[in-house]
């Protein structure tokens, strides 16, 4: 693979919708770890050198704001929330601005990812014509890399690694733990050390709460 060949289609919920899993924030907190996290993970992916473009699939005004602030294009659609359809519409566009480029799928919640890591498996994936990164957990899928939009299949969600890998994707043998991490808990942004943040969500962080546990005690 050639420098700048991949489009990456980064999947973006309403912000009010999202992190519903970090039990202990209120919305407004949540809605604001959300955002901070897409700034950092599009800022972080645009920097990536074998990315040459990242697409935010979304439609709530908040969020497009936000990715096209971090640089981002917007593929808005309007199938519904449905984060599979969402995803399909986006690479479709993605695919018809650049005809030439492969395509790769990121979560939004990847706080911990740096452009190195996206650069790394970017460029293992670029040995097979579809492949995935799985999460720590070894159960889910943090990112999603093929060649054409119609061998997309719609298992993002629950248990979706052994979905992938029963059409066939290919498990990328990459080693980085900021990639492996989406961030679904605040259990999971303590797993981080503050250094690894981004400066989004570095500022989230530090941004007065209370009850607010900090990861400044975690190191990796």
């Amino acid at each position: 693979m050639t420098d700048g060949s991949w489009v990456v289609v980064v999947p973006a919920k309403p912000f009010a919708a999202a992190k519903t899993r970090c039990v202990g924030l209120d919305v407004s907190e949540r809605s604001a770890l959300a955002r901070a996290m897409l700034l950092d993970v599009v800022g972080r992916l645009t920097r990536a050198r074998r990315v040459r473009a990242v697409v935010v699939a979304a439609t709530d005004p908040e969020v497009v704001g936000a990715a096209l602030a971090a640089g981002a294009v917007v593929a808005g659609t309007t199938c519904g929330p449905d984060l599979n359809r969402e995803v399909l519409a986006a690479l479709i566009i993605a695919r018809e601005a650049l005809p030439d480029a492969r395509m790769a799928v990121a979560m939004a919640d990847l706080a911990g990812a740096q452009p190195p890591e996206f650069d790394a498996a970017l460029t293992a994936a670029g040995s097979h014509p579809r492949s995935i990164v799985s999460d720590a957990d070894g159960t889910g899928t943090t990112m999603v890399t093929l060649t054409d939009p119609g061998e997309f299949r719609p298992f993002l969600g629950p248990d979706s690694r052994r979905r992938f890998l029963a059409d066939g994707y290919h498990d990328l043998p990459v080693t980085a733990p900021g990639l492996r991490r989406d961030v679904d808990t605040v259990a999971h942004l303590l797993s981080f050390g503050i250094d690894r943040l981004g400066g989004a969500t570095r500022s989230w962080v530090g941004s007065p709460s209370a009850d607010r546990p900090t990861p400044s005690a975690a190191r990796h």
